[in-house]
């Protein structure tokens, strides 16, 4: 597999410009496209499997170029990547692309969530907000509303330095000729820049079933150390020491309305009270509930999650 051959890495609608900047700092050459993001660089497809936290998935361009063309380059990639190579064909205006998915499962399946309830927060979405919001490890964290634990989980994952990817096997692994020294010395390399966690983590949430999950997941993220659960509600949870700092949340909307997603956000609105000077990173609906909060969002960008209209919402408390 070649180190420079053109990728194209999905993400969530909306998110292309994040996981473009994402990549430029692995390293690659990168443009935003409609869903994803055209890259060309160093590592190649190995690196975004294991180091991206926002990719959806990654797939490696073999061919582009006039239909005519199609066949020749479908049956020179099933000899190049073997019969099993999961194609993707494209066709445009009398153009047609074709590539190979290079990473299999899709990569928000970070292995360490147990069970998801019935509106989860992707991980790659999780991490998205977290970026936004200039999260990198380095002031106190809280999520009052935490449910399963995936944005405090991700934002312990983001401040230990530690790549999503590490611990998983990838499709490109199982394409002939691949080379398994070069991706284990890629392994070895991200796996050398994890650093001890040194500032509160803390989650909550009124739901002591779902804080159960939320610990369980982290025990199997390898975070449990880090992260500190309790049961308490958003509008009367106390932050954790050394602020301001960051407060991220995923307040229940949508399919979630019958937890009273309303007062749920009104609780939200109370908090924000306790936390002057912090930032604060929400994923909302398209519309509507975000109103219920006492500030106007200094940044707004449309996403979509599981097939719902959002917004990655960023305040400045």
């Amino acid at each position: 597999m070649a180190h420079d051959q053109p990728l194209f890495a999905a993400c969530a609608p909306g998110l292309e410009p994040v996981l473009a900047e994402e990549l430029r700092e692995l390293g690659f050459a990168a443009t935003e496209t409609p869903g994803g993001v055209e890259a060309r660089g160093e590592g190649g497809a190995a690196l975004i499997c294991l180091a991206s936290r926002i990719a959806e998935t990654v797939r490696l361009r073999v061919y582009d170029g006039h239909g005519d063309g199609f066949e020749a380059a479908r049956a020179e990639a099933l000899r190049r990547f073997g019969a099993d190579a999961d194609l993707h064909v494209r066709r445009s205006s009398g153009r047609v692309s074709l590539s190979v998915d290079a990473a299999g499962e899709p990569l928000h399946r970070r292995g360490w969530r147990a069970r998801i309830g019935a509106a989860p927060l992707r991980e790659t979405i999780a991490a998205a907000l977290l970026r936004l919001a200039g999260w990198n490890g380095d002031r106190p964290f809280l999520d009052p509303m935490c449910g399963s634990g995936t944005l405090a989980i991700e934002a312990a994952l983001i401040a230990a330095r530690r790549a999503p990817g590490l611990d998983r096997t990838f499709a490109f692994e199982r394409f002939p000729g691949h080379d398994a020294g070069r991706t284990a010395r890629l392994r070895e390399r991200l796996r050398a820049e994890a650093r001890p966690v040194t500032v509160p983590i803390h989650a909550s949430d009124r739901n002591m079933g779902v804080l159960r999950l939320a610990q369980k997941n982290a025990a199997a993220a390898g975070v449990e150390a880090v992260v500190r659960f309790e049961r308490a509600d958003a509008a009367t949870v106390l932050p954790p020491p050394g602020g301001p700092g960051l407060c991220a949340v995923n307040p229940p909307f949508g399919v979630r309305l019958d937890e009273d997603a309303a007062g749920a956000w009104r609780s939200l609105g109370e908090l924000t009270s306790r936390l002057p000077g912090w930032a604060m990173a929400v994923l909302g609906p398209d519309r509507g509930l975000e109103r219920l909060l006492p500030l106007s969002p200094r940044q707004a960008i449309p996403i979509r999650n599981g097939g719902l209209a959002c917004q990655l919402l960023s305040y400045q408390l």
